[in-house]
């Protein structure tokens, strides 16, 4: 067994003897080998880890410039290569930090269109495949929204129904009327009693005009109109509820648009100083100063970077397409934003704690309303079911008519003569003086005559179907959905104490996130300047200055997230009081105390 002081001798002659073969070489005239090939300690080719050796490869595959041999980094090329590195790393942390106008506040300019990637030769790398834009703002999207979604309008519908449905139940309060006319004509032989034929002849017309009023019909009609006028007021709570939730989806998309528009410049700024840093790293290779392993790295991170803003492009647009489907516009028209400014909105004031938010949210909350009201209908169909069960009285009331050609009594008797099967005859009978016909007034003949008849009178019933079992059934079934009602109205209450609570600290966290984020821009900005001098005075690498770029930037898209995130919480607490509107949206002044007595 070897000693620990025969070990390390042991290394450091292999140490040795490596750092001769590698002289040796330099002092024959031999060429560099790529760091991919440099030869192990065996000398058969294998992938070994010395030092990696700064200069050209034996062939230019990449078209990157001519090698050429310097023993020092210290000359004029490499001066004017770290000087190149200082002007890209400056307009980087200059264009990124213009975006922001303060720590609350990010400007999106439109990008040109020569800096997008094109994924298509016909489509624009910006609106894509779109076939128009146009330029719009938050207060826009509202009133669009509030006055063309899709589920606004169909809960709407819904609502006009319950509407008719409640007028409909008010004509049980009124009297039914019943008209009827019957017209018949008698045309003939009657034989009478004595084997008489007796030719008829006649028409006669009835006529009937009624009415039915209901004093009492086991309550159904006054239960019957307030279930009724209970549903529609629900429905129309139903309309706000579904108002309310379009509001905040129509402000969410608008704000997930406008971060998609900053995160496209921030995409574009990183694409740009990725391919800036290839060309520095480039003319740092072609003169010695580093390696191809950093070229190499940085046509990877420029790689990632395009990727990214492709990414990116198509993201901007699908959430345009979103927000027009929300506001039932055409998606083939891309939208922008009209207002480049998107800074910190705060809607509600602070002092506004959560008790106070908490007692607002009761009273305005149109999901609480809504099952109140469901609750009070059903309250009502069990008084509805039990009518069956009760007596009803109503008052009826008819006149009949009655018209026909008469034959006057003072006339002439008619003689109808009429003969048996057997060939006998019989005189005539004499009719006139035995059938009571009307008397006209007129002096005989034949001629048109009516008469009316009136009624009036109380009508009292009592039906049990099915001996009451059906009706009695019901009654329970409608006190089971009343009970149903009443827990819904309960977890409704429970959702809404956790919204609100939820929604506010929501709020509290992404204000907070705004001040930290800005530090985190601010000191990333300065790893950023930190590792471009490390590089510069030969302590840092390439990968350093490629990390420092890449946290300069998510730090950026984290400082552009917490003011839209911000935002959002604002509107979502908003929409959790139930105060959420086009004008609470976009509010000069936010909500407070005052602006809600």
């Amino acid at each position: 067994m070897l000693s620990d002081r025969q070990k390390t001798l042991v290394c450091l002659l292999s140490t040795l003897g490596l750092s001769l073969q590698l002289l040796q070489a330099v002092k024959a005239g031999e060429n560099n080998p790529p760091p991919d090939q440099i030869l192990d300690n065996s000398g058969r080719g294998g992938l070994a880890t010395p030092p990696v050796l700064k200069g050209p490869l034996p062939s230019n595959k990449e078209g990157l410039p001519t090698p050429q041999v310097i023993n020092q980094a210290e000359t004029p090329q490499a001066k004017a290569a770290a000087d190149k590195l200082d002007n890209l790393v400056e307009e980087n942390i200059r264009s990124m930090g213009a975006m922001f106008v303060d720590p609350e506040q990010v400007i999106v300019s439109p990008p040109l269109l020569s800096a997008l990637i094109r994924v298509d030769e016909v489509l624009n790398p910006y609106s894509l495949e779109a076939s128009g834009s146009r330029a719009i703002s938050l207060h826009d999207v509202l009133n669009a929204a509030q006055g063309q979604n899709l589920n606004i309008k169909t809960l709407g519908a819904d609502s006009d129904v319950r509407r008719w449905n409640m007028i409909s139940s008010i004509g049980g309060f009124l009297p039914t009327l019943t008209n009827e006319i019957t017209y018949q004509g008698i045309s003939g032989n009657y034989i009478s009693p004595a084997s008489a034929a007796i030719p008829i002849q006649n028409y006669y017309l009835n006529t009937s005009n009624s009415f039915t009023q209901y004093l009492y019909k086991g309550g159904s009609i006054i239960h019957t109109y307030l279930e009724e006028k209970h549903n529609y007021l629900a429905s129309k709570h139903a309309v706000k509820l579904v108002s309310n939730d379009t509001m905040l989806e129509t402000a969410k998309l608008y704000y997930q648009l406008a971060l998609n528009e900053v995160m496209l410049q921030i995409r574009i700024k990183t694409v740009e100083t990725a391919e800036g840093l290839l060309l520095i790293n480039k003319d740092l290779y072609a003169n010695g100063v580093n390696t191809m392993l950093e070229v190499l790295q940085a046509k990877t991170q420029l790689s990632r970077d395009r990727q990214q803003l492709i990414k990116q492009q198509m993201e901007r647009r699908q959430a345009a397409v979103k927000l027009a489907t929300t506001i039932n516009e055409d998606a083939g028209v891309d939208l922008t934003l009209g207002n480049p400014h998107i800074g910190k909105l705060r809607l509600i004031d602070k002092r506004l704690n959560i008790k106070d938010l908490l007692q607002i949210a009761l009273d305005n909350r149109p999901e609480l309303k809504r099952y109140e009201e469901l609750r009070l209908a059903a309250k009502e169909a069990i008084k509805v079911a039990k009518a069956p069960l009760l007596p009803q009285v109503a008052v009826t009331g008819s006149s009949v008519g009655t018209f026909a050609k008469i034959q006057n009594a003072s006339a002439q008797t008619q003689q109808t003569p009429f003969s048996t099967s057997g060939g006998a005859s019989a005189t005539a009978v004499s009719g006139a003086s035995s059938l009571p016909v009307a008397s006209s007034g007129s002096s005989g003949g034949r001629h048109d005559a009516g008469r009316s008849l009136f009624l009036i009178g109380v009508d009292m019933q009592w039906t049990l179907g099915g001996l009451g079992l059906t009706s009695a059934a019901k009654v329970q079934a409608a006190r089971a959905e009343a009970r149903r009602r009443q827990l819904e109205f309960s977890r409704s209450l429970n959702d809404v104490y956790k919204e609100v609570r939820d929604s506010y600290l929501n709020s509290i966290t992404a204000e907070n996130l705004i001040i930290e984020t800005t530090d985190t821009v601010n000191s990333s900005k300065e790893q950023l300047r930190v590792a471009k001098d490390r590089l510069e005075n030969g302590v840092g690498t390439n990968l350093d200055v490629i990390n420092a770029q890449r946290d300069y930037t998510a730090a950026i898209i984290d400082k552009a997230n917490a003011i839209i995130q911000f935002n959002t919480a604002q509107a979502q607490l908003l929409r959790d009081i139930g105060k959420i509107s086009v004008q609470t949206l976009v509010a000069s002044t936010p909500l407070n105390s005052k602006s809600l007595q």
